[in-house]
């Protein structure tokens, strides 16, 4: 210890430079320089009081009360109505509340009248999470994420939702069920499809004659009732003549369908039928398949994952895709009065936000798996369309070069430009993925995956490359660019596939 020998001592130290036994009093009494002039601490028996603490700060003063930093975090400043304790770092910031294992961490809010009327609180006996309002616990979070509250939830009202999860099967639409027949009015005709749109052979039919043919579809049950309609023929049908189009003979996997004249002669024309197997079944009336040999029998629902499988079919590059309805003949071919998914524009300027759960198939090599916002087509072709942001894995390059082909990358392009991240994380199988593209008031796009936050890159790199800050959001989109969710999986071999969608979620600024 320094000496005080030869050294003069002010009044105020000569009272606090005291033994145990000496000292009595118990007030904080200010602590002065040589000088006279008190300093910011206040010392007595017991206790001490600082005014203002900085802890490594630097020399630089302190935000508040309490400021502890470890790097400064840059020109910012604690706000004036919580700045009694500040900490700072330039990376990662916390606080650490460590209770025993069964007992809780606790933030209380107070008053002059309660001191605890508000509150967080973690039970580590249940590890569950309580928030507590007006001196009761008033939502909890248990430790399957359950959410339980005991008032009213009220969503907010300043966006535009819409929310897929499949409760009605999507089909082909029937603007890519139409088919002509070949060669003969009796050859049999084949769609795997729930719905369809045939054109016949011509065919001369006399008064009182017909002409039948199979149709042959897996969608079809010896129970199934098929229901065929005449929609349109190549000339006018005389007067006094009367076609009937007729489905019967229903078995597993077929049908006949007859057309008969009931009436005078009439000239040799074509007949286009439309087809609809078990029209009590609702259809959709949002979302399609669609994709490079996707028929109806490759979609169900997905059993214990909920929402629909996929399975592809054997062949290279065949696809099975979802997507929004574009067309509905045989309902309503009016392109602004089809489903809101397809209708409702969602562009960058709107603040998008889309969601999509899926999960892989047990085998995941030779595929690709595509899911987001896509401008016209829904393909995961790296070079289609001008405008579109979505993730993409692909165990080869078919679908354009990426880096690392066993992870899954996020691509978006602006006016053109491509612009590739490998998000660093490797695909495996059976596994969900919760999928979120959020645009910002910049049109600026933020990914996440599990609810964990990618950076993208904002430079074009061929093959794409890796972001280090999980912060960084891309460039700014194409203002007005329409955008279309999709997701679907295609074969990078001749091989099956399986895969499941869970739920599609959209929302945008009103």
């Amino acid at each position: 210890m320094s000496t005080l020998k030869g050294k003069s001592i002010s009044s105020t130290y000569k009272n606090l430079i005291q033994t145990a036994a000496e000292v009595t009093d118990t007030n904080l009494r200010s602590v002065e320089t040589g000088a006279g002039n008190s300093v910011a601490m206040n010392l007595s028996t017991d206790k001490a009081e600082f005014l203002k603490v900085g802890i490594g700060t630097g020399g630089l003063a302190p935000d508040g009360l309490l400021h502890v930093m470890s790097v400064s975090a840059g020109s910012v400043t604690s706000n004036t109505s919580a700045n009694l304790l500040t900490l700072e770092n330039s990376s990662d910031s916390g606080l650490s509340i460590l209770s025993g294992s069964s007992s809780s961490g606790n933030i209380f809010f107070g008053d002059v009248d309660d001191n605890d009327v508000g509150l967080i609180t973690y039970d580590h006996s249940t590890n569950s999470m309580f928030f507590g309002t007006n001196g009761a616990n008033t939502m909890k979070l248990d430790q399957s994420g359950n959410l339980s509250i005991s008032g009213v939830l009220t969503e907010a009202d300043d966006r535009y939702h819409l929310d897929e999860y499949f409760k009605d099967m999507p089909y082909k639409d029937i603007q890519e069920t139409e088919i002509t027949q070949a060669s003969s009015a009796t050859n049999a005709v084949t769609s795997h499809t729930k719905l369809a749109r045939i054109t016949t052979v011509a065919n001369d039919l006399a008064a009182n004659d017909s002409q039948e043919f199979t149709f042959n579809s897996n969608m079809i049950y010896s129970k199934s009732y098929v229901q065929a309609i005449l929609v349109d023929t190549s000339a006018t049908i005389a007067d006094n003549a009367s076609v009937v189009v007729t489905a019967y003979d229903v078995a597993d996997g077929s049908c006949k369908i007859r057309i008969a004249n009931t009436g005078v002669d009439i000239a040799s024309m074509t007949f286009t039928i439309q087809i609809t197997i078990d029209p009590h079944i609702i259809v959709n009336p949002n979302w399609c398949i669609s994709g490079t040999n996707s028929i109806d029998e490759f979609l169900q629902y997905g059993g214990s994952k909920p929402g629909v499988q996929f399975f592809t079919g054997s062949l290279d590059n065949d696809q099975m895709i979802l997507r929004p309805k574009r067309s509905n003949l045989g309902n309503n071919s009016t392109v602004g009065n089809v489903s809101p998914w397809r209708d409702v524009l969602f562009t960058p300027s709107d603040q998008i936000d889309l969601n999509i759960g899926f999960s892989t198939g047990a085998t995941i090599t030779n595929q690709a798996i595509f899911a987001g916002l896509n401008l016209g087509t829904d393909r995961g072709v790296i070079a289609d369309n001008d405008d579109k942001a979505y993730f993409l894995y692909a165990t080869d390059d078919d679908l354009g070069t990426l880096t690392t082909n066993a992870n899954l990358h996020f691509i978006y392009s602006v006016a053109g430009t491509d612009f590739i991240t490998d998000l660093g994380i490797t695909v495996t199988a059976s596994t969900v993925f919760k999928l979120k593209i959020s645009f910002d008031e910049n049109r600026q796009i933020s990914v996440f995956v599990n609810g964990v936050q990618h950076g993208l890159v904002t430079t074009a790199t061929a093959g794409g490359a890796t972001q280090s800050v999980a912060t960084t959001k891309s460039l700014a989109m194409t203002s007005t660019a329409a955008l279309l969710p999709y997701v679907g999986i295609q074969n990078l071999s001749a091989s099956v596939h399986t895969f499941h969608v869970h739920y599609v979620r959209i929302s945008r600024v009103i």
